[in-house]
């Protein structure tokens, strides 16, 4: 069956998303303190609280009181934000505009909070061009979860044996193949279309 509707992760297939340099320039190259704050202060379960639909400012105020030490540097992450955020992926946000002129539906999956997704369409105009927007804060399920999937195929309206989501981690497109789906793990905008030319889409 060739695919109808196409569901596009965001950080990492059309936006790049990458807090890493910022933070080496503020540690000024201390490698030590630079490890330390992504697993023990700004860790992977306080990125989960905000994608989960928790305020940036909320999980900032918390991990302030827990570490003084790093105040600055937690405090950076909403006040450098956009500096973590530097610009989309050319090539894929080109490849979702011919999908969108070739009258295929088009919608957006992502592990994101709907605050920092609001942020993100302030500067990027095509992110308010998706027929559909569904974020892991807006219903507290990350994919890989098999329920977002789930609620996705409900509020899209999608049929997933028509259906190709596209995203960079593979065990989440390996959790929406196993719901019928068609999966791409994104590596690059030029693998990308070749795919979708396989489908004879492009």
């Amino acid at each position: 069956m060739k695919p109808q509707y196409f569901v596009f992760d965001l950080a990492g297939v059309l936006l790049n998303w990458n807090p890493e340099p910022f933070y080496r320039q503020h540690f000024c190259g201390d490698s030590d303190r630079f490890d330390h704050f992504f697993t023990h202060v700004f860790d992977d379960n306080a990125q989960t609280a905000i994608s989960a639909g928790e305020s940036v400012n909320r999980v900032i105020d918390r991990l302030v009181e827990a570490h003084p030490d790093y105040d600055s540097a937690i405090k950076a992450y909403r006040e450098h934000w956009h500096d973590m955020l530097p610009g989309e992926i050319g090539g894929t946000v080109a490849a979702f505009g011919e999908l969108r002129e070739r009258g295929y539906p088009v919608f957006a999956l992502g592990n994101w909070s709907r605050e920092e997704f609001e942020w993100a369409q302030s500067r990027f105009a095509f992110l308010n061009t998706f027929d559909q927007v569904l974020l892991s804060g807006d219903c507290g399920y990350l994919k890989p979860d098999d329920r977002i999937f789930e609620l996705a195929e409900t509020r899209f309206g999608v049929d997933p044996a028509s259906t190709v989501f596209i995203d960079d981690r593979p065990e989440n497109v390996h959790a929406a193949i196993a719901r019928g789906w068609n999966g791409i793990v994104f590596e690059n905008p030029r693998q990308l279309y070749l795919v979708l030319m396989e489908y004879n889409i492009l």
